[in-house]
């Protein structure tokens, strides 16, 4: 069941991170995807931070969804480092695709969805270390 559940989640992050209209969720609509064979790396690079409510809650999205992620591979592989590291590596790897689909991948998010890993990875630990100090 935790696999699936991982597997569930991983597939929403896909999804809400490539589909082209990005906004889908919050206007009601079903996703669309549209491929672009020639992704522009360059994208990557650029650092267009915006200060907008929508903007800011889709950071928030980021993060959280990540952190949420790294949790439930956290229950799966029992490895934090493994965890860490394979956590990040999907959170590049979408934003890598997000170029082949009309959206804007840029290495400021993998650092947000770095920070959702880490912070959720901690709670996780820190959670752990009360439960044990609780029945010692």
């Amino acid at each position: 069941m935790r696999i699936i559940l991982l597997l569930l989640w991983g597939i929403a992050l896909l999804v809400f991170t490539s589909a082209s209209n990005s906004g889908f969720w919050g206007a009601g609509e079903i996703p669309f995807f549209h491929w672009k064979s020639n992704a522009d790396y360059h994208n990557l690079l650029k650092f267009d931070l915006k200060f907008s409510t929508a903007y800011i809650g889709q950071k928030i999205g980021h993060f959280t969804g990540f952190a949420i992620f790294a949790v439930l591979l956290k229950r799966v592989m029992g490895n934090y480092r493994m965890c860490i590291a394979f956590s990040v590596t999907f959170a590049v790897l979408t934003e890598v695709i997000q170029l082949y689909f009309g959206r804007d991948g840029r290495l400021y998010d993998i650092v947000i969805d770095s920070l959702g890993i880490l912070l959720g990875l901690v709670l996780v630990w820190f959670i752990r270390i009360k439960s044990r100090n609780r029945w010692s």
